[in-house]
């Protein structure tokens, strides 16, 4: 479509801030900084635009929206391409950047809409004996000190070195402690690492692996509070005393939801030891 010249009208910066769904202090921000500037300033400093500069000026908010920078926009925009191929790239490799941060969004809510429904989670401080299949785990470094402050600090260390997306999806997530069945008061005092299980990627981070052997193990499902999991070693000591067990000194302690509520546990757990 064309427009008879004699048509054409001068806006106010307001008027094309409008028009353009941006702010006043936006239009002159890119005034200052070279980006866009206006049709026309007037003696006292008003600025005003033409019409057929909004095409411009939304190219531009556009750029803006998905992260670019003023310098990768004024690249983009330069008519001498030998010049802006560095800022091109750079540009390229951000939106790329940001289309894979959204593919891994995109599969975690997927999963998460997708994942089967979980079997009955068991009866509470009754402990057994189950084969269980291995699993590998990322792991945190170890701490040894078990207040709040230091499992927030190790939580917050370990998720961010791994992934902010980590947190959500749905791969078993606990704890690893060392301490023997025959010493459940000990807990608060024994040291721990942080895990995530891998589900089969372990080269996507830097972070130590540990592998959770296939076999045996001890098992009993507790809520994740320090009364409950201090039962649940109270209960899981009695049981294999009677029974005869010869359980590791590592304790697993299993998250069974991923919904994490508190230290970096959910609601309820499995405390599990492997059996010689």
């Amino acid at each position: 479509m064309t427009v008879n010249p004699k048509d054409s009208a001068m806006l106010k910066i307001s008027e094309m801030a409008k028009l353009a769904n941006t702010t006043r202090r936006t239009l002159i921000f890119y005034d200052e900084q070279g980006l866009f500037k206006p049709a026309k300033v007037s003696d006292t400093g008003y600025r005003y635009y033409e019409y057929s500069q909004l095409y411009d000026l939304m190219t531009i908010l556009g750029l803006r929206h998905i992260g670019l920078s003023l310098d990768q926009i004024k690249a983009i925009r330069s008519a001498d391409n030998r010049q802006a191929i560095p800022q091109l790239q750079e540009a390229q490799a951000k939106i790329t950047s940001q289309i894979e941060d959204l593919q891994r969004v995109q599969a975690v809510i997927q999963q998460r809409l997708t994942r089967p429904g979980k079997a009955p989670a068991g009866k509470l401080y009754a402990p057994v004996v189950a084969t269980l299949k291995s699993a590998t785990f990322w792991c945190s470094r170890k701490a040894v000190d078990c207040t709040e402050e230091e499992v927030a600090q190790l939580f917050s260390e370990f998720y961010q070195k791994l992934d902010a997306l980590a947190l959500m999806n749905t791969a078993t997530s606990g704890y690893l402690t060392d301490l023997p069945v025959e010493d459940p008061a000990g807990y608060m005092d024994a040291s721990f690492r942080i895990l995530k299980e891998t589900q089969g990627k372990p080269d996507e981070t830097l972070l130590p692996l540990i592998k959770k052997p296939a076999g045996r193990y001890v098992r009993v499902r507790v809520a994740n509070t320090l009364d409950g999991i201090t039962r649940g070693l109270n209960e899981l000591n009695q049981f294999c005393q009677t029974a005869g067990l010869h359980p590791s000194t590592h304790l697993w302690q299993i998250n069974d939801h991923d919904a994490v509520v508190a230290q970096g546990a959910t609601p309820y757990g499995w405390l599990e030891y492997a059996l010689d």
